[in-house]
Parts: structure tokens; sequence; C-alpha cells
């Protein structure tokens, strides 16, 4: 089982594939295949579900106003990133949900933002950082974030 620092809800298989035959190894490979596609189609579902709620309930012009705006779409998206807390690996199937209907620095915004600080990284930090520490490590990466996303959708609308 492989571990990478962080709880989250991939689950890579990394088992022994030495010992086996080549049909064994096979197996094992379209059995980690099918396994991953799963988790990831569940994700690329959950994105498209969210997106689709966004834009049934509320209304088009509102939401036109939200997901093109250069800074309003970027806060959202990073709101999103944060209320989620998804696994990395899995997030960027979530963000292709909104890719039609949000600006490119605000998508960009979810998927740089998302994986660098979400709930339980900020949890964890807790038991470790002091306050102010923790209030640099979100603040930094976010304005930067905020920074960057913002000046990328006002250069491609100009």
């Amino acid at each position: 089982h492989h571990e990478h620092g962080h709880d989250c809800s991939c689950h890579h298989s990394a088992g022994s594939l030495e010992n086996q035959n080549i049909l064994g190894k096979i197996e094992q490979i379209l059995d980690i295949t099918q396994h991953e596609l799963f988790e990831i189609g569940r994700f690329l579902v959950i994105g498209a579900m969210i997106a689709a709620t966004m834009q049934t309930f509320i209304p088009q012009s509102v939401l036109l106003g939200i997901s093109k705006g250069p800074v309003l779409s970027v806060l959202v998206m990073i709101a999103l990133a944060v209320i989620l807390s998804i696994c990395s690996t899995v997030d960027a199937f979530v963000a292709l949900g909104f890719i039609n209907i949000f600006s490119t620095g605000s998508i960009l915004a979810f998927l740089v933002f998302g994986p660098m600080v979400d709930i339980k990284s900020v949890l964890m930090f807790s038991g470790v950082f002091k306050p102010r520490a923790i209030v640099y490590m979100v603040l930094i990466p976010l304005l930067l974030t905020i920074l960057i996303s913002i000046s990328i959708n006002i250069l491609q609308a100009g």
C-alpha cells in the first residue's frame, strides 16, 4: 500500500508483481486499472453534478456574472476547492465539470490551491505549528493563487 504523507481517498495498489506468472500479472494490472478508473470516474461524476447543480439553482445571469468575473470566479473556485478538499489526483476531473462555465484563471486557482490547502491539512498543521504560522501557510498560497489567477483572467480577456 503506497503512502504519500496525507490521508486522502486515493488507494494506490502497489502489490508485488515479481512472483506471479504472466497471466497473474495481467489480471492484477487489469484489476488495478479497473479500481483506479472507478475511483476517478466517481469524482468526474461528482464534479459534473456540482456544476449542474450550480447551473440549475443559480440564475443564468448571476452564474455568468460569477463564473466569468475575473475576480469573483477565482474566489468561488478557491472556496469550492477548500470545501471539497478532495485528493489532488482527482480534482482535475472535478475541474473538468466546470471547464465550460468558469474562467481559465478560476479553474487554475482550483487546481493550484486545492492540493496546497485543504481542511484536513490545516487541522493537521494545528497540531504542529503555532496559529500565526498556520495563518501564513494558508494566506500566502491564497494571495498568490488569487493574484496569479486574476492576472490570467484579465490578460485573457484583454
